[in-house]
């Protein structure tokens, strides 16, 4: 038996589930240790929506999360699972599959669960006999023998079902039994967990329903693959050695997947493999998904697994295709796990991946795509060149390489996502070099980086536009037409002399290329806020001592505050001061660095 998932005729028909065993099965029987029926009206309409709101296609169901068996004689006992179990029978009952679900769930035969059984057989399931009308305890005067707590929560959940078709058909017309009937028998799943041996049932009871947590994905891939590959391999010797070497083989492959998953906790690879996801997992409920991200991280690889299939949604369905073949799928997931491990610790894969997928629309460049690049490459360079023109085509696509020193281009305002691109690409280019820290995670995306401006934006603060002025006056008029400041500090709130001051920067900042690629750097929004519009020199200090603190400065924006362009043609000692000169100089470097970087992807 290698099943996991049975549509819920499966669960109750005899040629289904009961009969997929060498001795076949009768019936599930709810052992003396378990509780009564619970579910109350809201938790079966609840149900009754979920399934009702829920639209099969394809191969995609409902899942009505698991039950736990544990084989017994003629009958399966139900340690987890008796309440979806007894509402199953209720719902079909009253949908007419009677027949189905006759004397398939059964209650032991003491004094107060023998009237369970009774209610259940003979009053719900028994189609001779419709159910009553009449209030509880009008019911409970004239049957005094069924006033039990199980019987009076079967009563209202039939009762509830009632309510809930009648509704349905009296508000929509087109509303049909028989479909509904038939998406719960054919369309709505149930995980089986099936416990072998002796095992004490009570205990297992016991741990169960101490935790009351749903099995995520992730535990129920796991089970599979360690039970079954064992299994498969198993079956070639039945001694002793064998038995020792299988169970040798469930704990190296448990150990596996917890050494798996500790590695994809990690804040660093979650971060950034969480980009690389485009689909999502399946819903066993509505907003509840089988496989939790949070939960067990491991789950992020078995998305990418189900992407790079070329799945839209993780399914349990997708892990039972492989039922015959555990062994196959170990082994798949083994090689992808490595295969990610090795992008992410390869230089130049996870810049250019890190690029890609923070950067690049999800309909540009989607995992299954990259995986399909790295599965024809023939080597590990002919990848890299290929992810590198993939880059190339995000940011210059087919048009000529851009003209970075072009002063008529306003990036700022009117190239705002290639600017992010090529400043990024300026990082990477850096990080590339031997012996420099791979940028982190936070480093690729858009959602916490500002542009900030070298030259400052004209100031907000009256202190801060004196400092300005001086400036314009020095590096821009160099002595002709200056403003005179002499005045400044006794006349800085006199609104029609602060006029004055705003006309003459207007007029004189146009002279500064400032919104040119070489006036603009990336910073993190936390640092690029605490700073405000200060002067440059004042600018260069605080990410200097910012960077000094251990903190994380883009490199590209570093380098640029301590002028690492600076060559024969331009040397600025001037650290005081960002000039045209500084800015045509860094938009001169920006571009040949960029273009150096495709001319050599390219081989021209």
């Amino acid at each position: 038996m290698n099943r996991l998932l049975y549509t819920i005729k499966e669960i109750f028909s005899k040629e289904g589930y009961l009969s997929e065993h060498q001795q076949k099965k009768e019936y599930f029987n709810v052992p003396l240790y378990q509780r009564g029926y619970k579910w109350k009206s809201k938790e079966i309409k609840r149900l009754l929506d979920d399934i009702d709101h829920f639209e099969p296609s394809g191969s995609k169901f409902y899942c009505l999360q698991n039950i736990t068996i544990v084989p017994n004689n003629i009958y399966f006992n139900v340690v987890d699972g008796q309440q979806r179990l007894t509402t199953l029978s209720i719902l079909l009952s009253f949908l007419g599959e009677t027949k189905l679900v006759e004397k398939k769930v059964r209650f032991p035969e003491n004094e107060i669960r023998r009237e369970t059984n009774r209610f259940l057989e003979e009053i719900i399931i028994n189609p001779e006999i419709d159910f009553p009308q009449e209030t509880w305890q009008q019911f409970i005067e004239k049957n005094s023998n069924y006033d039990h707590q199980d019987i009076f929560h079967l009563f209202f959940a039939h009762k509830a079902t009632e309510e809930w078709f009648g509704e349905k058909e009296k508000n929509i017309p087109a509303f049909k039994r028989e479909d509904f009937c038939n998406k719960l028998l054919t369309h709505v799943k149930l995980i089986v967990n099936r416990i072998e041996g002796e095992a004490n049932e009570e205990k297992i009871f016991g741990n169960l329903n101490s935790k009351r947590v749903p099995l995520d994905g992730a535990d129920l891939v796991r089970a599979i693959i360690i039970t079954r590959v064992a299994n498969e391999e198993g079956k070639r010797e039945s001694d002793i050695k064998n038995i020792v070497r299988v169970n040798e083989r469930r704990v190296k492959i448990g150990w596996e997947f917890d050494q798996i998953n500790n590695w994809w906790s990690r804040e660093d690879v979650k971060n950034y493999f969480g980009q690389f996801v485009s689909i999502t997992s399946e819903e066993i409920a509505a907003g509840n998904k089988l496989f939790k991200v949070d939960k067990y991280p491991i789950n992020l690889l078995l998305l990418l697994f189900a992407e790079k299939m070329g799945e839209k949604t993780l399914t349990l369905e997708l892990i039972e295709r492989h039922n015959n073949n555990a062994l196959g799928l170990y082994k798949e997931l083994i090689k992808l796990d490595s295969t990610l491990k090795d992008w992410f610790e390869d230089r130049e894969i996870y810049h250019y991946l890190g690029f890609l997928f923070f950067n690049a629309p999800k309909k540009e460049v989607s995992f299954s795509q990259i995986w399909g690049k790295w599965e024809l490459s023939n080597t590990r360079i002919a990848f890299k060149k290929e992810l590198q023109s993939e880059i190339r085509k995000l940011i210059i696509g087919d048009d000529a390489p851009f003209d970075f020193t072009d002063k008529n281009v306003n990036w700022y305002e009117n190239e705002t996502q290639k600017l992010v691109q090529v400043l990024l690409l300026m990082d990477i280019i850096h990080s590339l070099k031997e012996n420099r820290a791979f940028l982190p995670y936070y480093a690729f995306t858009k959602s916490n980086i500002d542009i900030e401006h070298i030259f400052p934006q004209n100031p907000e603060r009256v202190e801060d536009k004196k400092e300005y002025i001086e400036f314009l006056n020095s590096y821009i008029l160099k002595e002709k037409n200056v403003f005179n400041i002499a005045e400044y500090d006794q006349r800085n709130d006199d609104e029609e002399y602060m006029q004055k001051v705003e006309s003459f920067i207007k007029e004189h900042i146009q002279s500064i290329k400032i919104n040119s690629i070489g006036n603009l750097v990336l910073l993190q929004d936390s640092l690029n806020r605490s700073i405000g519009r200060i002067s440059y020199a004042k600018k260069r200090a605080r990410i200097v001592e910012y960077f000094s603190e251990g903190n994380f400065i883009q490199p590209h924006t570093f380098q640029v505050f301590v002028r690492y362009f600076n060559d024969e043609k331009h040397e600025n000692k001037d650290h005081d001061h960002w000039t045209n000169l500084d800015i045509e100089a860094n938009a001169n470097f920006i571009g040949e660095t960029i273009h150096a970087f495709f001319k050599g992807q390219s081989n021209e």
